[in-house]
Protein backbone atom coordinates (compact mmCIF):
# COMPACT_ATOMS: atom_id res chain seq x y z
CA UNK A 1 0.00 0.00 0.00
CA UNK A 2 1.67 3.36 -1.08
CA UNK A 3 0.37 7.24 -0.67
CA UNK A 4 -0.58 9.01 -3.40
CA UNK A 5 -1.26 12.66 -3.97
CA UNK A 6 -5.29 13.95 -3.93
CA UNK A 7 -4.51 16.53 -6.78
CA UNK A 8 -6.75 18.71 -4.68
CA UNK A 9 -4.69 21.92 -3.73
CA UNK A 10 -3.95 21.57 -0.01
CA UNK A 11 -6.07 18.40 0.51
CA UNK A 12 -2.91 16.67 0.92
CA UNK A 13 -2.16 18.33 4.17
CA UNK A 14 -5.36 17.62 5.99
CA UNK A 15 -4.63 13.80 4.68
CA UNK A 16 -1.21 13.73 5.77
CA UNK A 17 0.30 13.18 2.51
CA UNK A 18 -2.62 12.11 0.33
CA UNK A 19 -4.69 8.57 -0.24
CA UNK A 20 -3.87 5.01 -0.10
CA UNK A 21 -3.50 3.11 -2.69
CA UNK A 22 -5.76 1.11 -3.42
CA UNK A 23 -8.61 2.18 -1.70
CA UNK A 24 -11.88 3.00 -2.61
CA UNK A 25 -13.08 7.08 -1.55
CA UNK A 26 -16.82 7.72 -1.06
CA UNK A 27 -17.48 11.62 -2.11
CA UNK A 28 -20.71 12.17 -1.32
CA UNK A 29 -22.58 15.13 -0.80
CA UNK A 30 -26.07 16.62 -1.89
CA UNK A 31 -26.63 18.11 -5.52
CA UNK A 32 -24.30 20.90 -6.16
CA UNK A 33 -21.60 20.04 -3.50
CA UNK A 34 -19.14 19.69 -6.09
CA UNK A 35 -18.65 16.00 -6.13
CA UNK A 36 -18.03 15.72 -10.10
CA UNK A 37 -15.93 18.92 -9.64
CA UNK A 38 -13.67 17.09 -7.02
CA UNK A 39 -12.96 13.62 -8.87
CA UNK A 40 -13.25 14.93 -12.33
CA UNK A 41 -9.70 17.59 -11.25
CA UNK A 42 -7.97 14.47 -9.41
CA UNK A 43 -8.73 12.95 -12.11
CA UNK A 44 -6.85 14.78 -14.54
CA UNK A 45 -3.99 16.32 -12.77
CA UNK A 46 -3.20 12.56 -12.13
CA UNK A 47 -3.39 11.98 -15.87
CA UNK A 48 -0.81 14.74 -15.97
CA UNK A 49 0.80 13.59 -13.39
CA UNK A 50 2.06 10.25 -15.56
CA UNK A 51 -1.09 8.32 -14.50
CA UNK A 52 -3.24 6.50 -16.46
CA UNK A 53 -7.02 7.22 -15.67
CA UNK A 54 -10.65 5.87 -16.42
CA UNK A 55 -13.70 8.50 -15.87
CA UNK A 56 -17.25 6.29 -16.24
CA UNK A 57 -19.85 8.20 -16.21
CA UNK A 58 -23.30 6.44 -15.14
CA UNK A 59 -25.25 8.76 -16.16
CA UNK A 60 -25.73 7.99 -20.23
CA UNK A 61 -24.10 10.96 -20.63
CA UNK A 62 -22.11 11.23 -23.73
CA UNK A 63 -18.21 11.91 -23.31
CA UNK A 64 -18.42 15.30 -25.29
CA UNK A 65 -20.92 16.34 -22.84
CA UNK A 66 -19.33 15.33 -19.87
CA UNK A 67 -15.84 17.46 -21.51
CA UNK A 68 -17.87 20.14 -22.09
CA UNK A 69 -18.81 20.33 -18.34
CA UNK A 70 -15.33 19.94 -17.41
CA UNK A 71 -13.41 22.16 -19.45
CA UNK A 72 -14.34 25.44 -17.94
CA UNK A 73 -11.86 24.46 -15.03
CA UNK A 74 -8.21 25.07 -16.05
CA UNK A 75 -7.28 21.66 -14.94
CA UNK A 76 -8.98 20.05 -18.26
CA UNK A 77 -6.47 18.90 -21.03
CA UNK A 78 -8.14 17.53 -23.98
CA UNK A 79 -4.56 16.27 -25.07
CA UNK A 80 -4.51 13.86 -22.51
CA UNK A 81 -7.13 11.53 -24.81
CA UNK A 82 -4.32 11.37 -27.21
CA UNK A 83 -1.60 10.26 -24.89
CA UNK A 84 -4.18 7.81 -23.41
CA UNK A 85 -3.42 9.34 -20.03
CA UNK A 86 -7.04 10.22 -19.57
CA UNK A 87 -9.52 7.90 -20.78
CA UNK A 88 -13.81 8.48 -20.62
CA UNK A 89 -16.79 5.73 -21.18
CA UNK A 90 -20.05 6.04 -20.28
CA UNK A 91 -22.88 3.27 -19.49
CA UNK A 92 -25.71 3.66 -21.88
CA UNK A 93 -28.90 2.15 -21.94
CA UNK A 94 -28.94 -1.00 -24.04
CA UNK A 95 -26.03 -2.32 -20.81
CA UNK A 96 -28.03 -1.33 -18.32
CA UNK A 97 -31.10 -3.74 -19.56
CA UNK A 98 -29.05 -6.53 -19.72
CA UNK A 99 -28.38 -6.19 -15.70
CA UNK A 100 -25.82 -5.52 -13.07
CA UNK A 101 -23.76 -8.27 -13.55
CA UNK A 102 -23.14 -6.81 -17.51
CA UNK A 103 -22.60 -3.70 -15.67
CA UNK A 104 -19.50 -5.11 -13.84
CA UNK A 105 -18.42 -7.46 -16.33
CA UNK A 106 -18.25 -4.44 -18.86
CA UNK A 107 -16.24 -2.13 -16.58
CA UNK A 108 -13.66 -5.16 -14.94
CA UNK A 109 -13.19 -5.89 -18.98
CA UNK A 110 -12.15 -2.23 -19.82
CA UNK A 111 -9.80 -1.74 -16.34
CA UNK A 112 -8.10 -5.19 -17.84
CA UNK A 113 -7.31 -3.45 -21.21
CA UNK A 114 -6.43 0.17 -19.54
CA UNK A 115 -5.07 -1.06 -16.32
CA UNK A 116 -5.54 2.50 -14.80
CA UNK A 117 -3.69 3.97 -11.79
CA UNK A 118 -7.11 5.94 -10.93
CA UNK A 119 -10.81 5.58 -11.30
CA UNK A 120 -13.83 7.59 -11.22
CA UNK A 121 -17.03 6.44 -11.08
CA UNK A 122 -19.93 8.94 -11.13
CA UNK A 123 -22.25 8.91 -9.47
CA UNK A 124 -22.53 5.17 -8.48
CA UNK A 125 -25.68 5.63 -6.51
CA UNK A 126 -27.46 6.64 -9.58
CA UNK A 127 -26.27 3.21 -11.23
CA UNK A 128 -27.63 1.14 -8.40
CA UNK A 129 -30.75 2.95 -8.64
CA UNK A 130 -31.64 2.74 -12.04
CA UNK A 131 -30.38 -1.11 -12.96
CA UNK A 132 -33.82 -2.59 -12.20
CA UNK A 133 -35.68 0.21 -13.28
CA UNK A 134 -36.08 -1.66 -16.41
CA UNK A 135 -38.00 -4.44 -15.04
CA UNK A 136 -40.71 -2.16 -14.17
CA UNK A 137 -39.94 -2.13 -10.28
CA UNK A 138 -38.06 -0.43 -7.42
CA UNK A 139 -34.88 -1.73 -6.26
CA UNK A 140 -35.31 -3.57 -3.07
CA UNK A 141 -32.87 -2.49 0.18
CA UNK A 142 -31.41 -6.10 -0.73
CA UNK A 143 -30.72 -6.01 -4.04
CA UNK A 144 -29.02 -2.89 -3.82
CA UNK A 145 -26.89 -3.63 -1.10
CA UNK A 146 -25.44 -6.94 -2.81
CA UNK A 147 -24.85 -5.10 -5.91
CA UNK A 148 -22.67 -2.69 -4.40
CA UNK A 149 -21.05 -5.83 -2.42
CA UNK A 150 -20.69 -7.39 -5.42
CA UNK A 151 -19.08 -4.31 -7.21
CA UNK A 152 -16.92 -3.38 -4.34
CA UNK A 153 -15.42 -6.92 -4.47
CA UNK A 154 -14.84 -6.55 -7.71
CA UNK A 155 -13.20 -3.38 -7.31
CA UNK A 156 -10.30 -4.87 -3.88
CA UNK A 157 -9.09 -6.82 -7.62
CA UNK A 158 -8.43 -3.71 -9.39
CA UNK A 159 -5.27 -2.91 -7.28
CA UNK A 160 -6.22 0.76 -7.61
CA UNK A 161 -7.60 3.93 -6.15
CA UNK A 162 -11.43 4.39 -6.82
CA UNK A 163 -13.23 7.65 -6.30
CA UNK A 164 -16.87 7.00 -5.97
CA UNK A 165 -19.38 10.10 -5.68
CA UNK A 166 -23.02 9.61 -3.87
CA UNK A 167 -25.86 12.28 -3.70
CA UNK A 168 -26.20 11.67 -0.05
CA UNK A 169 -27.11 14.09 3.28
CA UNK A 170 -25.12 13.40 6.50
CA UNK A 171 -27.69 11.53 8.04
CA UNK A 172 -28.36 9.34 4.68
CA UNK A 173 -24.95 8.33 4.33
CA UNK A 174 -24.76 6.58 8.09
CA UNK A 175 -27.47 5.10 6.93
CA UNK A 176 -26.18 3.55 3.44
CA UNK A 177 -24.07 0.35 2.94
CA UNK A 178 -21.39 2.79 1.22
CA UNK A 179 -20.11 3.85 4.34
CA UNK A 180 -18.83 0.65 5.86
CA UNK A 181 -17.87 -0.71 2.39
CA UNK A 182 -15.77 2.39 1.08
CA UNK A 183 -12.15 2.41 2.62
CA UNK A 184 -12.76 6.43 3.12
CA UNK A 185 -15.43 8.97 3.05
CA UNK A 186 -15.97 12.65 1.92
CA UNK A 187 -18.31 15.04 2.85
CA UNK A 188 -19.12 17.71 0.63
CA UNK A 189 -21.61 20.61 1.97
CA UNK A 190 -22.21 24.29 2.46
CA UNK A 191 -23.70 26.92 4.84
CA UNK A 192 -24.70 30.40 4.71
CA UNK A 193 -22.43 32.00 7.57
CA UNK A 194 -23.82 35.45 8.59
CA UNK A 195 -23.91 37.25 5.04
CA UNK A 196 -21.82 34.96 3.22
CA UNK A 197 -21.78 31.63 0.86
CA UNK A 198 -19.45 28.74 2.45
CA UNK A 199 -18.26 25.55 1.43
CA UNK A 200 -17.40 23.03 3.65
CA UNK A 201 -15.23 19.59 3.69
CA UNK A 202 -15.28 17.01 6.30
CA UNK A 203 -13.54 14.04 6.17
CA UNK A 204 -15.57 11.21 7.93
CA UNK A 205 -13.44 8.12 7.48
CA UNK A 206 -9.65 7.15 6.04
CA UNK A 207 -9.36 3.41 6.90
CA UNK A 208 -5.94 2.59 8.33
CA UNK A 209 -5.03 6.28 8.21
CA UNK A 210 -4.51 10.00 10.23
CA UNK A 211 -6.16 13.33 9.20
CA UNK A 212 -7.43 16.61 10.23
CA UNK A 213 -11.08 16.38 11.87
CA UNK A 214 -13.80 18.95 11.49
CA UNK A 215 -14.88 21.41 8.60
CA UNK A 216 -12.50 22.76 6.31
CA UNK A 217 -13.95 25.39 4.36
CA UNK A 218 -12.94 24.99 0.41
CA UNK A 219 -14.00 27.18 -2.76
CA UNK A 220 -14.38 26.05 -6.63
CA UNK A 221 -12.58 28.82 -8.71
CA UNK A 222 -11.20 28.79 -12.57
CA UNK A 223 -8.75 26.28 -11.34
CA UNK A 224 -11.04 23.89 -9.26
CA UNK A 225 -11.29 23.33 -6.43
CA UNK A 226 -9.23 24.63 -3.66
CA UNK A 227 -9.18 23.64 0.02
CA UNK A 228 -8.52 25.67 3.01
CA UNK A 229 -7.62 23.19 5.81
CA UNK A 230 -9.06 24.53 9.20
CA UNK A 231 -6.75 26.65 11.61
CA UNK A 232 -5.72 24.62 14.77
CA UNK A 233 -3.30 25.56 17.84
CA UNK A 234 0.63 25.23 16.68
CA UNK A 235 3.01 23.29 18.38
CA UNK A 236 5.44 26.10 19.73
CA UNK A 237 8.02 22.93 21.40
CA UNK A 238 10.66 24.53 23.55
CA UNK A 239 10.84 27.47 21.71
CA UNK A 240 12.63 30.13 24.33
CA UNK A 241 10.50 33.41 24.62
CA UNK A 242 12.47 36.73 22.82
CA UNK A 243 13.47 38.95 25.11
CA UNK A 244 14.91 41.71 22.35
CA UNK A 245 12.36 44.66 23.01
CA UNK A 246 11.23 46.47 19.69
CA UNK A 247 9.96 50.56 19.11
CA UNK A 248 6.44 50.72 18.67
CA UNK A 249 7.52 54.05 16.77
CA UNK A 250 6.51 56.31 19.29
CA UNK A 251 8.75 57.83 21.83
CA UNK A 252 6.90 58.76 24.40
CA UNK A 253 4.71 55.04 24.11
CA UNK A 254 8.81 53.49 24.40
CA UNK A 255 8.97 55.20 27.53
CA UNK A 256 5.79 54.36 29.41
CA UNK A 257 6.96 50.62 28.21
CA UNK A 258 10.29 50.86 29.48
CA UNK A 259 11.81 50.37 25.96
CA UNK A 260 9.24 49.26 23.76
CA UNK A 261 7.76 46.09 24.04
CA UNK A 262 9.34 42.45 23.38
CA UNK A 263 9.62 40.63 20.02
CA UNK A 264 7.15 38.33 18.42
CA UNK A 265 4.31 39.32 21.51
CA UNK A 266 1.42 40.75 20.92
CA UNK A 267 0.03 44.28 21.65
CA UNK A 268 -3.61 45.24 21.70
CA UNK A 269 -4.79 48.57 21.30
CA UNK A 270 -8.52 49.57 22.30
CA UNK A 271 -10.12 52.62 22.41
CA UNK A 272 -13.38 54.39 21.35
CA UNK A 273 -14.34 55.88 17.73
CA UNK A 274 -11.72 58.32 16.86
CA UNK A 275 -9.35 57.86 19.38
CA UNK A 276 -6.03 56.80 17.14
CA UNK A 277 -6.12 53.74 16.67
CA UNK A 278 -4.81 52.73 13.24
CA UNK A 279 -2.40 56.11 13.76
CA UNK A 280 -0.91 54.43 16.77
CA UNK A 281 -0.70 51.21 14.69
CA UNK A 282 0.86 53.09 11.67
CA UNK A 283 3.87 54.17 13.81
CA UNK A 284 4.37 50.82 14.63
CA UNK A 285 4.23 49.63 10.90
CA UNK A 286 6.68 52.57 9.73
CA UNK A 287 8.74 51.92 12.55
CA UNK A 288 9.56 48.30 11.49
CA UNK A 289 9.75 49.59 7.74
CA UNK A 290 12.51 51.78 8.88
CA UNK A 291 14.91 49.31 9.96
CA UNK A 292 14.06 46.89 6.77
CA UNK A 293 11.55 45.10 8.26
CA UNK A 294 8.98 43.54 5.87
CA UNK A 295 5.23 44.42 7.12
CA UNK A 296 2.21 43.35 6.47
CA UNK A 297 -1.30 45.17 7.48
CA UNK A 298 -4.88 43.31 7.35
CA UNK A 299 -7.65 45.74 7.05
CA UNK A 300 -11.25 45.17 8.07
CA UNK A 301 -11.69 49.12 7.56
CA UNK A 302 -10.10 50.68 5.25
CA UNK A 303 -8.85 50.14 1.44
CA UNK A 304 -4.90 50.84 1.09
CA UNK A 305 -5.71 53.86 -0.95
CA UNK A 306 -7.43 55.36 1.96
CA UNK A 307 -4.83 54.12 4.54
CA UNK A 308 -2.10 55.57 2.48
CA UNK A 309 -3.94 59.10 1.98
CA UNK A 310 -4.49 58.97 5.82
CA UNK A 311 -0.88 58.06 7.18
CA UNK A 312 0.36 60.58 4.74
CA UNK A 313 -1.11 63.07 6.71
CA UNK A 314 0.82 62.53 10.07
CA UNK A 315 3.59 62.40 8.08
CA UNK A 316 3.98 59.03 7.28
CA UNK A 317 4.73 58.00 3.71
CA UNK A 318 4.02 54.16 3.24
CA UNK A 319 3.81 54.49 -0.83
CA UNK A 320 7.53 54.17 -1.54
CA UNK A 321 7.81 51.06 0.64
CA UNK A 322 4.74 49.22 -1.24
CA UNK A 323 6.39 50.09 -4.70
CA UNK A 324 9.42 47.95 -2.97
CA UNK A 325 7.59 45.08 -1.47
CA UNK A 326 8.48 45.98 1.83
CA UNK A 327 4.91 46.10 2.44
CA UNK A 328 1.79 45.11 1.60
CA UNK A 329 -1.64 46.11 2.38
CA UNK A 330 -4.41 43.02 2.86
CA UNK A 331 -8.02 44.60 2.47
CA UNK A 332 -10.74 42.24 3.24
CA UNK A 333 -14.32 43.04 3.71
CA UNK A 334 -15.96 41.60 6.98
CA UNK A 335 -19.01 40.70 4.72
CA UNK A 336 -17.07 38.46 2.89
CA UNK A 337 -14.10 37.33 5.19
CA UNK A 338 -13.87 33.47 4.99
CA UNK A 339 -11.78 32.53 8.33
CA UNK A 340 -9.85 29.68 6.93
CA UNK A 341 -9.33 30.86 3.77
CA UNK A 342 -7.73 34.13 5.16
CA UNK A 343 -5.70 32.31 7.89
CA UNK A 344 -4.13 30.26 5.35
CA UNK A 345 -3.53 33.08 2.93
CA UNK A 346 -2.26 35.48 5.65
CA UNK A 347 0.01 32.75 7.01
CA UNK A 348 1.11 31.85 3.08
CA UNK A 349 2.23 35.82 2.86
CA UNK A 350 4.00 35.89 6.03
CA UNK A 351 6.25 32.60 5.26
CA UNK A 352 7.05 33.87 1.15
CA UNK A 353 7.82 37.30 2.33
CA UNK A 354 9.72 37.16 5.68
CA UNK A 355 6.75 39.31 7.17
CA UNK A 356 7.77 40.64 10.89
CA UNK A 357 5.66 43.13 11.90
CA UNK A 358 1.60 42.28 11.27
CA UNK A 359 -0.97 45.16 12.21
CA UNK A 360 -4.42 43.75 12.05
CA UNK A 361 -6.29 46.59 11.99
CA UNK A 362 -10.09 46.22 13.34
CA UNK A 363 -10.35 43.35 14.32
CA UNK A 364 -13.98 43.60 15.80
CA UNK A 365 -15.50 43.47 12.52
CA UNK A 366 -14.89 39.27 12.45
CA UNK A 367 -18.47 39.46 14.19
CA UNK A 368 -19.89 40.30 11.03
CA UNK A 369 -18.06 36.57 9.71
CA UNK A 370 -18.24 34.50 12.79
CA UNK A 371 -21.48 35.40 14.12
CA UNK A 372 -20.65 32.76 16.60
CA UNK A 373 -18.60 34.30 19.72
CA UNK A 374 -16.93 31.15 20.97
CA UNK A 375 -16.20 30.05 17.40
CA UNK A 376 -14.89 33.37 17.08
CA UNK A 377 -12.49 33.50 20.30
CA UNK A 378 -11.16 30.40 19.53
CA UNK A 379 -10.28 31.93 16.31
CA UNK A 380 -8.81 34.98 16.76
CA UNK A 381 -7.04 33.24 19.82
CA UNK A 382 -5.18 30.45 16.80
CA UNK A 383 -4.34 33.37 14.30
CA UNK A 384 -2.63 35.16 17.04
CA UNK A 385 -0.63 32.64 18.37
CA UNK A 386 0.23 31.68 14.53
CA UNK A 387 1.75 35.04 14.07
CA UNK A 388 3.88 34.28 17.17
CA UNK A 389 5.03 31.08 16.40
CA UNK A 390 5.93 32.59 12.97
CA UNK A 391 8.48 35.12 14.77
CA UNK A 392 6.06 37.79 14.34
CA UNK A 393 5.26 40.91 16.23
CA UNK A 394 1.61 41.78 15.93
CA UNK A 395 -0.48 44.84 16.99
CA UNK A 396 -4.19 44.63 16.50
CA UNK A 397 -6.54 47.27 16.96
CA UNK A 398 -10.01 46.69 18.16
CA UNK A 399 -12.83 49.37 19.01
CA UNK A 400 -14.42 49.55 22.36
CA UNK A 401 -17.93 51.21 22.88
CA UNK A 402 -17.41 53.00 26.68
CA UNK A 403 -15.26 51.94 29.51
CA UNK A 404 -18.04 51.48 31.98
CA UNK A 405 -21.85 50.77 31.73
CA UNK A 406 -21.51 46.80 31.09
CA UNK A 407 -19.24 46.91 28.19
CA UNK A 408 -16.05 44.59 28.53
CA UNK A 409 -13.02 46.91 28.32
CA UNK A 410 -11.04 45.05 25.67
CA UNK A 411 -13.52 43.05 22.60
CA UNK A 412 -14.03 39.60 23.00
CA UNK A 413 -11.78 39.25 26.50
CA UNK A 414 -8.92 39.35 24.00
CA UNK A 415 -6.84 39.94 27.43
CA UNK A 416 -5.97 36.36 27.89
CA UNK A 417 -4.75 36.15 24.35
CA UNK A 418 -2.42 39.18 24.03
CA UNK A 419 0.63 40.39 26.02
CA UNK A 420 0.22 44.28 25.97
CA UNK A 421 -3.01 46.13 25.97
CA UNK A 422 -3.18 49.97 25.24
CA UNK A 423 -5.88 52.08 26.43
CA UNK A 424 -7.10 54.89 24.29
CA UNK A 425 -9.90 57.36 25.35
CA UNK A 426 -11.40 60.59 24.57
CA UNK A 427 -11.92 63.15 28.24
CA UNK A 428 -13.80 66.04 28.32
CA UNK A 429 -11.68 68.35 30.79
CA UNK A 430 -13.32 71.41 30.93
CA UNK A 431 -15.28 72.06 28.48
CA UNK A 432 -12.64 70.13 25.82
CA UNK A 433 -12.33 66.58 24.53
CA UNK A 434 -8.57 65.39 25.01
CA UNK A 435 -6.73 62.29 24.31
CA UNK A 436 -5.32 59.92 27.00
CA UNK A 437 -3.36 56.74 26.87
CA UNK A 438 -2.61 54.18 29.56
CA UNK A 439 -1.17 50.83 29.59
CA UNK A 440 -4.06 48.30 31.25
CA UNK A 441 -1.59 45.32 30.46
CA UNK A 442 1.97 44.08 29.89
CA UNK A 443 3.48 40.96 30.17
CA UNK A 444 7.19 40.76 30.95
CA UNK A 445 7.65 44.73 31.19
CA UNK A 446 7.48 47.06 34.39
CA UNK A 447 5.54 49.28 32.53
CA UNK A 448 4.10 53.02 33.90
CA UNK A 449 1.05 52.78 35.44
CA UNK A 450 0.26 57.01 34.91
CA UNK A 451 -2.54 58.01 32.60
CA UNK A 452 -1.04 59.85 29.98
CA UNK A 453 -1.93 62.62 27.98
CA UNK A 454 -1.42 62.22 23.89
CA UNK A 455 -1.88 64.46 20.31
CA UNK A 456 -2.29 63.59 17.11
CA UNK A 457 -0.25 66.04 15.08
CA UNK A 458 0.50 66.48 11.87
CA UNK A 459 3.62 64.60 12.69
CA UNK A 460 1.84 61.64 14.26
CA UNK A 461 1.53 60.61 17.82
CA UNK A 462 2.65 63.09 20.63
CA UNK A 463 2.40 61.51 24.36
CA UNK A 464 2.70 64.32 26.79
CA UNK A 465 2.50 64.55 30.49
CA UNK A 466 0.63 62.34 32.66
CA UNK A 467 -2.76 63.70 34.07
CA UNK A 468 -2.12 65.08 37.89
CA UNK A 469 -4.75 67.30 39.90
CA UNK A 470 -7.88 64.79 37.99
CA UNK A 471 -9.74 61.60 39.14
CA UNK A 472 -12.41 59.48 37.07
CA UNK A 473 -10.22 60.13 33.98
CA UNK A 474 -11.19 56.82 32.54
CA UNK A 475 -14.80 57.54 33.04
CA UNK A 476 -14.77 59.69 30.16
CA UNK A 477 -15.70 63.08 32.12
CA UNK A 478 -12.92 64.13 34.80
CA UNK A 479 -13.08 66.05 37.65
CA UNK A 480 -10.48 68.22 39.39
CA UNK A 481 -9.12 66.95 42.64
CA UNK A 482 -9.22 69.92 45.37
CA UNK A 483 -5.92 71.28 46.32
CA UNK A 484 -5.94 70.22 50.09
CA UNK A 485 -6.56 66.51 48.93
CA UNK A 486 -3.92 66.70 46.00
CA UNK A 487 -1.55 68.12 48.99
CA UNK A 488 -2.14 65.05 51.05
CA UNK A 489 -1.86 62.33 48.36
CA UNK A 490 1.49 63.62 47.43
CA UNK A 491 3.05 63.62 51.10
CA UNK A 492 1.66 59.87 51.44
Amino acid sequence: MITVSSHILNLDDILEGGFYKPSVILVAGIAGSGKTTFVAQSLFNAAKAGETCLFISTLSESPAMINNYMSRFSFFDRTLYETKKMNIISIGDSLLKQGDQAVIEFIHKKISILKPDRIVIDPLTVLGDILRSYEKRPLTDDERRRFYFDLFTSMKSWNTLILITGEFTLEDIQQNPLGYLADGMIYLSDEIVGMRYERNLRILKMRGQKYMPGNHSFDIRDTGIIVFPKSLPQVWGEKPASKIKVSTGISGLDAMLKGGIHEEDIMLISGTTGTGKTTFALHFICEGLHNGEKSLIISLEERPSKLVRNARAFGMDLEPFLQKKMLEVHYVSPVSYHPDEEAWLIRKKIKDNSVKRLLFDGIENLETSLPNSIERKNYMAVLLDLFSSMGVTTLITSEISELFGGVKLTHETLSNVVDNIILLKHVEIEGNMKGFISIMKSRGIKHDTEIREFEITEKGIVVKSSMKGYESVLSGIARKISGEFLEKKEKL
